[in-house]
């Protein structure tokens, strides 16, 4: 009977990659529809008020996912590696 914790830090990283592929989708479609609905001719336009947040409050979310994606790929590549470090501790025993 073997006991590995490689499989979940694999499945960890699995899930972070899908959370990066699923934030990075959403920031595309978000930037997109941003492109679309402006005018072309619109940086041509004088503005005289205080310039505004350029950065919607809707690519907060996306952003969030895309650092929580980052967190769960290194805790799954922490996992992975502190069990080979054991392996390793363990090999080193002499009898």
């Amino acid at each position: 009977m073997t006991i590995s914790s490689i499989p979940a830090g694999y499945s960890i990283i699995e899930q972070s990659s899908k959370m990066a592929d699923s934030a990075a989708r959403d920031v595309q479609d978000i930037a997109q529809t941003n492109l679309n609905n402006r005018d072309a001719l619109a940086f041509n336009k004088v503005e005289f008020e205080a310039p505004k947040d350029t950065t919607p409050s809707s690519f907060v979310e996306p952003m969030v996912e895309l650092n929580q994606a980052t967190q769960y790929s290194r805790v799954g590549t922490n996992v992975i590696q502190r069990d080979q470090d054991m392996l390793g501790s363990l090999l080193d025993i002499h009898i």
